[in-house]
């Protein structure tokens, strides 16, 4: 099986296995071909996966090493999360977006708006309260258990 996993100069990106959730980490500026890249990269690694999509727990993006984001990143991060939401059904994942500032609480949450689907992105200070998060999102919607929680499946 492919890891998944990424180093670029602006992101990393990584699939964890175990807790079943995404880990992005941004860095410096982010740019539109940033983006295009981070998004390119995940449609494939997807692609190539497409099991992940139905046992993914979460999505954790970290900005709180982002110095500033270009002010076309905007149109680029809706049009790639569109193409990749056409490709996929994300619906049953949430999105953490962990901010370290003001600046960047606010450009995320002018994304959050204009972007479909967020009941299932907020806005967190660390990765604890992204795995919260996921758990709160998971017991509304009744979806996927973490396999290590003492939940045992009733037997057939």
């Amino acid at each position: 099986m492919k890891e998944m996993r990424i180093e670029a100069e602006q992101f990393s990106a990584y699939y964890d296995e175990q807790e079943r959730i995404l880990f992005v980490t941004y860095s410096g500026i982010v740019t539109p071909d940033v983006t295009a890249q981070f998004y390119s990269w995940l449609i494939q690694s997807l692609a190539e996966r497409p099991e992940i999509v139905e046992t993914a727990r979460g999505s954790v993006y970290d900005f709180r090493k982002v110095a500033r984001f270009e002010n076309k990143n905007l149109t680029a991060a809706q049009r790639e999360s569109q193409n990749l939401n056409q490709r996929f059904d994300l619906t049953s994942i949430p999105v953490a977006l962990i901010v370290g500032s003001m600046y960047q609480e606010q450009l995320l949450r002018v994304t959050m708006q204009i972007q479909p689907g967020q009941e299932r992105k907020r806005i967190v200070r660390s990765v604890d309260e992204a795995r919260a998060f996921f758990a709160e999102f998971h017991r509304k919607h009744g979806s996927r258990q973490p396999e290590n929680t003492g939940h045992t499946k009733p037997s057939a």
